[in-house]
C-alpha cells in the first residue's frame, strides 16, 4: 500500500474514531511503528490531526453530541451494562459517569431491598433522569457547569460535590483506552471529573465498548492498572485483549 493510501485510511479511521494508536495502526498494515509515525506526521502538517504521546487525534475534534454516542454499538453498551450492575449491592453508595455506557449501567440497576438503599452520585443529566422515579435508588446530581454537548456537568463544583461521599463502586467510560497509557477522553475537564471517581472509590471500573481499544484521545486519566476491572464485548480483537490486565468480556444480546 502507498503511503498516500495508508495514510488516507488512517485520516478515515480519525474521523470515525476521533483517534488513533500508532501500536494499533501499525498492527493493522502490518508496518514499522516508525512507518506510522511519519504518517502521523504528515497528516499533522497538514492541519488534519494533532500529535499526542503514542497517537493522534483529530484536529479540533468537538466531542460528539451525547445523542449520536448513545446509538452506538448499544448491544455492547447495554451488555457491558447489565454485568456491570451485578457488582452492585444494596446500601451501596457508587459514582457513574456521564458516558452512554454508564447510563446502560444506569438502566440496569435494580434494588428489590430497598430498606438498604443504592444511592448514585454522576454528574450525567440523562443518567440523573433515568434513576429519579427507579424503587431503592437515590440518585445525587453533582452540579456544576453544564457541558450541552455532554449532556452533563463538569469543573470544581462537580467535583466539590463528589468528594462528599465515600464511595464503593466507580464506573466511568473512556473516549479510548490504550494498553500502553491506557484511558483517554477529549478534554481535560470530562477527563478530571473521572479520576476523581476513580480516586475516591474502594474499587474501579472501566465500562468500554471495543471500538475505542487500541485507540488515545488527547487527555489520558488513568492506567490500565488503576482498574479493579476492564468490561468490554467479545468482540475485541484477540491480541489486544492480551495487552489488558483485569479485562472481562460479555455478549451482547442479539437483536
Amino acid at each position: 500500500m502507498l503511503a498516500a493510501q495508508r495514510q488516507a485510511e488512517i485520516l478515515r479511521d480519525l474521523q470515525h474514531e476521533g483517534a488513533v494508536s500508532v501500536v494499533g495502526l501499525a498492527r493493522r498494515f502490518a508496518v514499522a511503528d516508525e512507518t506510522i509515525r511519519r504518517d502521523l506526521a504528515k497528516l499533522a502538517q497538514k492541519g488534519r490531526a494533532v500529535r499526542t504521546h503514542g497517537g493522534a487525534v483529530l484536529a479540533d475534534a468537538p466531542e460528539p453530541p451525547f445523542a449520536l454516542r448513545r446509538d452506538a454499538n448499544a448491544a455492547a453498551k447495554q451488555a457491558i451494562g447489565r454485568w456491570a450492575a451485578g457488582l452492585v449491592r444494596p446500601g451501596d453508595v457508587i459514582a457513574i459517569d456521564a458516558s452512554t455506557t454508564g447510563l446502560e449501567l444506569a438502566r440496569s440497576l435494580t434494588n428489590e431491598e430497598t430498606a438498604a438503599p443504592i444511592t448514585v452520585v454522576s454528574n450525567g443529566l440523562d443518567l440523573v433522569r433515568t434513576l429519579a422515579d427507579r424503587p431503592g435508588v437515590r440518585v445525587v446530581c453533582t452540579g456544576g457547569e453544564y457541558d450541552p454537548a455532554g449532556e452533563c456537568f463538569v469543573g470544581p463544583l462537580a467535583e466539590s460535590a463528589l468528594r462528599q461521599f465515600a464511595l464503593r463502586h466507580a464506573f466511568v467510560s473512556c473516549r479510548a483506552l490504550e494498553a500502553t497509557r491506557g484511558a483517554s477522553e477529549t478534554c481535560l475537564s470530562h477527563a478530571s471529573i473521572k479520576r476523581l471517581m476513580l480516586d475516591l472509590a474502594q474499587e474501579s471500573h472501566l465500562l468500554v465498548d471495543s471500538s475505542k481499544i487500541g485507540h488515545a484521545s488527547a487527555c489520558f486519566y488513568a492506567s490500565t492498572e488503576a482498574f479493579q476491572t476492564i468490561v468490554s464485548d467479545n468482540a475485541l480483537a484477540a491480541p489486544l485483549r492480551e495487552e489488558l490486565p483485569s479485562l472481562r468480556l460479555v455478549e451482547p444480546t442479539p437483536k
